[in-house]
């Protein structure tokens, strides 16, 4: 893919050189690894695995689906949550209540109700989009997936949950099991999706890729603090008063960016705007995704470089080895998993990251390797496992054409009959 089309490209930009002009020229350098180093996500890239996603999730479930998009709840005076069905307008037939708010600052929420209204088009007879309680009742549909862009904090996604939690029929239809609750995300933080997973409603939560963060970086140590102190330093000069929010909402330290827009579980100096006195100039001002910066993004998310992972976590001989080359696509992305594991990197956040795999590819990646014995269950490396990793340092570079990309045709070398299904 063309460097045009990448995170290294947003320095380059109108609004990435006065972004990077604010910082010290001794600052710079970690200001623009931060940039290099975010993963952008367009609007089709958005669209097309969130969609697939729902599709592939509602292929196994029976009878028909409700769709909501996940939006800001109403709260009464007491901050306390107000059922969903006694904040919303239902349709002149009954069937259907408003997707997004007339009044509100449209987010994300719009798109993904644009989506749903979509796909509920073109499959009547599947998908529900925004039903009454009414329609929910008369269609006895047995899922409500509640979609959302991404899952931060999780705040915003226990809050839709607890709005439906609040109506009694929903209560009763959950305690009977005659209706169950999925929330699909393109993607969302460990702890957001974990905090979402213990609402008492008792969702299953599916999101199609991890969310990067700082942490899960697999930068060396110093560079990973060296970017955080300057996330705190210029946090501070970009609006002292929102600390919590320099390293990003509740801490975050995401690095997670999509063309409609930025969330703030990103650190504040990339998205603070500005105003009043404060000239704060932001990569992405108030969160919004400016002409030229949009320019930059890919159709397709970038995969990190297999090569500089490797060598950064101490895997030198086998990121010089030929064995990165001449395996194929499939054949690379199974030795950097081992390797990673074998350094005990066995977070999937931080395994998704260096291979670049939704969450599902991911899954089918360690299938097999388990497969092959070369994990445990648990994502242990084996001794043969071990044994593959240097069979691979062995191999030396040379010239040789390499499987086309995207070929599963990887036979391991201590299981030549093996064969991906």
């Amino acid at each position: 893919m063309s460097d045009k089309y990448n995170a290294r490209s947003l320095i380059h930009t109108e609004q990435g050189k006065k972004w990077l002009l604010q910082f010290n020229r001794q600052d710079q350098e970690a200001a623009a690894h931060l940039a290099n180093s975010l993963t952008l996500v367009s609007q089709s890239e958005f669209r097309r695995n969130l969609q697939n996603k729902i599709i592939k999730v509602s292929e196994g479930i029976d009878g028909k689906v409700a769709l909501f998009s996940v939006r800001e709840i109403k709260k009464n005076n007491c901050r306390e949550v107000i059922p969903f069905y006694h904040q919303v307008k239902v349709s002149e037939d009954g069937q259907t209540v408003n997707s997004v708010e007339d009044s509100a600052d449209l987010g994300s929420e719009a798109i993904v109700a644009q989506l749903i209204r979509q796909m509920s088009k073109a499959n009547p007879s599947k998908y529900l989009n925004h039903p009454s309680l009414e329609a929910l009742r008369s269609s006895r549909c047995n899922y409500i997936i509640f979609v959302d862009d991404f899952i931060g904090s999780g705040r915003r996604v226990r809050d839709f949950l607890t709005s439906f939690w609040l109506v009694p029929s929903v209560v009763s239809w959950l305690s009977t099991k005659h209706i169950n609750f999925k929330v699909i995300a393109y993607s969302g933080t460990e702890t957001g999706i974990s905090w979402v997973n213990e609402h008492k409603s008792n969702p299953e939560v599916l999101i199609h890729m991890e969310a990067p963060t700082i942490n899960s970086m697999f930068w060396p140590s110093y560079k990973k603090d060296e970017v955080i102190e300057l996330c705190r330093k210029y946090g501070r000069i970009a609006n002292k008063n929102k600390k919590n929010m320099w390293l990003g909402f509740k801490q975050s330290m995401a690095t997670l960016v999509f063309e409609h827009g930025c969330p703030n579980n990103t650190p504040l100096i990339l998205w603070e705007p500005t105003k009043g006195n404060n000239q704060w100039i932001g990569l992405f001002p108030n969160r919004a995704i400016t002409a030229n910066t949009m320019s930059v993004f890919p159709p397709e998310v970038v995969q990190g470089d297999p090569i500089k992972i490797l060598q950064n976590i101490g895997q030198k001989t086998l990121a010089k080895s030929g064995a990165m080359t001449r395996r194929g696509e499939f054949g690379q992305t199974v030795l950097i998993v081992l390797a990673l594991i074998a350094k005990s990197k066995r977070k999937r956040a931080s395994l998704c990251f260096a291979t670049g795999l939704s969450v599902d590819n991911f899954e089918r990646v360690i299938e097999r390797c388990i497969k092959w014995q070369y994990l445990t269950p648990q994502r242990r490396i084996t001794q043969k496992g071990l044994r593959e990793l240097a069979a691979a340092r062995k191999l030396k570079p040379k010239e040789s054409k390499s499987l086309d990309i995207g070929s599963f045709s990887y036979y391991p070398s201590q299981l030549r009959e093996a064969a991906y299904d």
